[in-house]
């Protein structure tokens, strides 16, 4: 399973959609009272919740310390449903993430457009020196194809704890398709 840039993800629960809402908010108001130090955070995987309204929620997942960059995100929404409700969304790569991939990419074009402005002026053009850009240019491509794939562990992680926490009674496809691959 090679997934890149979003996963769709989806928890069915037992929980009212008010009664979600109400979790999430008593989530955050425990995160607000706790008031931990940094040093404290440090070396501890930590789950953020934002309310960004209309029954949508995101959560951050940051691996070590929430200064660090969140390189996994969910954003979905709350449906009701007859005997509970239904957290649909991604599982995606947030912003932080692609501003560093455009960055990277943007920085790549400015170098070529460079090399290709000093070889159409010069006066005796390289042209040897072609082969060795394109080359240069094979590392930029996996930094980024890695930038945008999903860390396993990661993935498992903020999947089991959505599960535990809608306390999700559907399938768990992924979690099936994570241990696929590790055989």
């Amino acid at each position: 399973m090679k997934k890149i840039a979003k996963i769709p993800a989806s928890f069915e629960s037992r929980l009212s959609s008010e009664e979600f809402d109400r979790k999430v908010r008593d989530t955050l108001t425990e995160r607000e009272e706790e008031n931990e130090e940094p040093a404290d955070e440090k070396g501890r995987e930590l789950f953020l919740w934002e309310i960004r309204g209309n029954g949508e929620y995101r959560l951050k997942f940051y691996h070590s310390y929430k200064s660090d960059m969140c390189d996994t995100s969910f954003v979905g929404t709350v449906t009701k449903g007859l005997s509970g409700c239904q957290l649909d969304g991604q599982i995606k790569k947030p912003g932080g993430i692609w501003a560093v991939f455009w960055v990277i990419i943007g920085a790549a074009l400015l170098i070529m457009t460079a090399f290709g402005i000093a070889l159409l002026f010069s006066e005796v053009p390289e042209i040897g020196l072609i082969p060795l850009f394109m080359l240069i240019l094979v590392p930029v491509a996996f930094v980024e194809i890695n930038l945008l794939m999903f860390d396993k562990k990661r993935l498992k992680a903020i999947n089991e704890y959505l599960r535990e926490f809608t306390s999700a009674e559907n399938i768990d496809i992924l979690s099936e398709e994570l241990e696929e691959d590790e055989r």
